[in-house]
């Protein structure tokens, strides 16, 4: 069924020289505005058997629900999020459980003509789409459109007062939280040619599946139930079931690992790459990490936010250093406003060239609605709440009272929160409250 959001079903049809891939548009975010159905890119793909698969291992996700797999009846497919950054265009999407982010990247020399506009917006990718796309061969000509060449301009209080796409809020929230996530991975281990395929074909496939440790060496990277120094944590071994769909097509694969759990999983294409990031445990969503939340305590944060904005312009590598010397903020302001930015999910993080990217979701602020606890941290400090006592602060809270010792991530905290996640997913209020209170950096 298409989306009350598109003018048409996204198609693949014949042509007098091979194949028309039409991918329909939805209300979407250009440089000149919010416009409806709007036209990124029109041409010829180097290895259209590689971008299909690619899409539908995009698609594959977004279909998904690795945890409580019961439940996947109630939830209709979503579509995927496409960003055209001029030199390539970015395929994402979240699992229903949004434990797992798939993005794929259609890169410069994957296209072999056609130039790439700028913007981002939703595209139909329906049940007939998908069966197309399952049968194009590497010697197929396929013309690749995403959007149609007439542009119909949406006025912002048109798009305030009607949403053509209903995004969940999971996804705007995992958007949110993701980029804090991948920035924090660092590589762990690399597979090349068929060492990619052997090793996605031996885990498990059941989902989630259980939790392996991979320990790179000589031969790959070799399982292990239990934590050894240096192994890559996979957290649910079915949640890379997605990447199954193009190993054929890697050339190589690098895993990225962080102390959280979360991890990060990069398979390089002709001329594309899919990009799989793994929440630190198969029951939790990336929705609810708070990974942003220490940097958006700064009260600077939202201010350095709007300084940075006029200067992303959808680029494909945001480089916060020059954003440093264009703006004048310090380096640590500009990151605490691509926090702010990334809340509206107006930047993301490729792990790959470690840098951040420009995104613009056609969605309204949310930097208060998706972190009440931040919200909640203002309203103690706004309160008189904090009070300092010897070498720790105190946070009263109606009539009892919470302990906060040290700054930063190696602060600690009295309650519940802390005792229950110890950090691992973000920040307890009364943390947060002391660090507004002395406008500690704790980004």
């Amino acid at each position: 069924m298409t989306s009350a959001g598109y003018r048409g079903a996204s198609l693949m049809s014949p042509t007098a020289d091979g194949s028309l891939l039409a991918l329909e548009t939805a209300l979407g975010l250009t440089p000149t505005g919010p416009v409806e159905q709007p036209h990124f890119f029109t041409g010829l793909l180097v290895r259209p058997d590689v971008a299909a698969a690619g899409l539908l291992a995009v698609a594959d996700v977004a279909a998904s629900r690795y945890f409580d797999a019961g439940l996947m009846q109630r939830l209709a497919s979503l579509d995927p999020v496409v960003t055209a950054s001029g030199d390539r265009l970015r395929f994402e999407s979240f699992s229903a459980c949004n434990g797992v982010h798939a993005r794929l990247d259609l890169l410069g020399n994957g296209i072999a003509s056609g130039e790439v506009g700028f913007g981002t917006t939703n595209v139909d990718v329906n049940q007939p789409l998908r069966t197309a796309l399952a049968s194009v061969g590497r010697e197929a000509l396929v013309h690749l459109s995403v959007g149609a060449d007439e542009l119909r301009v949406s006025t912002p209080e048109a798009t305030h007062e009607e949403r053509k796409v209903a995004m969940p809020d999971r996804w705007v929230r995992g958007f949110a939280e993701v980029p804090a996530l991948a920035s924090g991975l660092a590589h762990a281990a690399s597979l090349t040619g068929s060492a990619v395929v052997r090793f996605l074909a031996g885990l498990p496939k059941r989902q989630p599946g259980p939790s392996l440790y991979l320990v790179p060496g000589p031969a790959g990277l070799r399982q292990s139930a239990r934590p050894v120094p240096g192994a890559v944590h996979l957290a649910g071994a079915g949640r890379l079931a997605a990447a199954a769909r193009i190993a054929r097509f890697a050339t190589s694969l690098d895993a990225f690992s962080s102390d959280s759990g979360a991890s990060g999983w990069v398979l390089h294409l002709p001329g594309a790459r899919l990009t799989l990031l793994l929440s630190p445990e198969p029951h939790r969503g990336f929705s609810g990490e708070g990974g942003l939340l220490r940097a958006l305590s700064a009260d600077t944060a939202e201010g350095a936010a709007a300084q940075l904005l006029e200067f992303l312009a959808w680029e494909p590598v945001v480089d916060p250093i020059a954003l440093a010397e264009l703006t004048g903020l310090s380096l640590e302001g500009v990151h605490g406003g691509l926090a702010v930015l990334a809340t509206s999910g107006k930047v993301g993080f490729d792990v790959v060239e470690q840098s951040w990217f420009h995104r613009e979701l056609p969605l309204a602020e949310r930097v208060e609605r998706d972190n009440p606890r931040l919200v909640a941290a203002r309203k103690l400090v706004s309160a008189g709440a904090v009070g300092r006592d010897g070498d720790r602060w105190v946070v009263t809270v109606d009539d009892h009272q919470h302990w906060v010792r040290g700054v930063g991530e190696a602060a600690s905290c009295t309650c519940l929160w802390h005792a229950k996640h110890r950090g691992g997913r973000g920040p307890c209020k009364h943390v947060l409250a002391v660090a507004i209170t002395t406008a500690d950096p704790v980004g």
